[in-house]
């Protein structure tokens, strides 16, 4: 059994704490590249830097756009420099175009990640209006598809989709936004599927998918896997001990991490994306992930 070290909960609370702290760091660079001079008159135009942060500031104060406008223009008074904020409206234009500049949401290098997906509300009313009027209007939602390392808990992958797209379809996606050091996929059921398991297999990834019940062992070289866990679990008579066997056995219950991570982004961001085009739902989900990963290495 693996000694696992005891956590410093006075670090730990520390750092939630630093979490809620308004002292501000403003990079030399990006102040002076406030605004790119391109000798033209008109409008002037912001950096991308300048962008991603009033992005970044408006997913984890959770601000809307007019008043992200007035909080970088009352930083920018504290500071006491002559600078202005974009308008509202262009963080909304260009938040796309800034995304696709972002860093890799982690610098890691895996040995084992666990995938999962959740939705998150792109319309629809309240919880409550729902319980006690019912609901007006259809809901929508996007899926978004993560891979965690099992290691730091970085998010190492997310990969936004609509609501009907079946998780098994996006596993090879992930897979190849992570690191070639690679060796360890953990899934839930709804990823036991020919394509995702053939897929490990050429990658020399071993895949930790729980098969559904009453698969047979098939025999094949990329069922390796399925095949042991069917196996162990006809040891025990098939039923929920033999599940459990498995997942002793094989280290399953790390995928939780992938969980427990959704949780983490819910709480901190919500269950509501704020965007209604989808290039904008995209880039506003994975600044929520760039933050949530900047939270847990601070």
């Amino acid at each position: 059994m693996k000694n696992h070290a005891k956590r410093d909960w006075h670090k730990y609370n520390q750092k939630l704490v630093n979490r809620g702290s308004l002292t501000f760091w403003f990079d030399q660079d990006c102040l002076t590249n406030w605004v790119e001079k391109d000798g033209k008159r008109g409008r002037p135009s912001f950096s991308d830097s300048v962008i991603q942060l009033g992005l970044i500031m408006r997913t984890v104060y959770k601000l809307p756009l007019r008043a992200l406008q007035g909080f970088i223009e009352s930083i920018l008074k504290l500071i006491k420099v002559d600078l202005h904020s974009p308008h509202y409206s262009l963080f909304s234009k260009r938040a796309a175009e800034t995304m696709a500049n972002l860093p890799k949401l982690s610098n890691t290098k895996p040995i084992e990640i666990a995938i999962d997906s959740s939705g998150l509300k792109i319309s629809g009313e309240g919880e409550w209006k729902v319980k006690i009027h019912g609901a007006d209007k259809r809901r929508n939602w996007i899926k978004v598809h993560i891979g965690v390392d099992t290691r730091t808990q970085d998010l190492v992958a997310a990969i936004v989709t609509d609501e009907k797209t079946a998780d098994s379809t996006v596993l090879a996606n992930i897979v190849e936004a992570s690191s070639k050091t690679l060796r360890k996929v953990l899934a839930d059921g709804a990823y036991d599927s020919t394509n995702c398991r053939e897929f490990l297999y050429k990658r020399g990834v071993q895949d930790c998918i729980p098969p559904r019940r009453n698969a047979k062992v098939t025999g094949t070289p990329e069922a390796k896997e399925r095949d042991f866990a069917i196996e162990v679990g006809a040891l025990v008579g098939g039923d929920k001990e033999g599940v459990k066997l498995w997942k002793a056995i094989s280290g399953y219950h790390m995928r939780s991490l992938a969980e427990t991570a959704f949780s983490r982004l819910k709480r901190l961001f919500g269950d509501k994306i704020n965007s209604k085009k989808m290039k904008n739902i995209h880039s506003e989900t994975i600044f929520r992930c760039y933050v949530l990963n900047k939270m847990n290495r601070a």
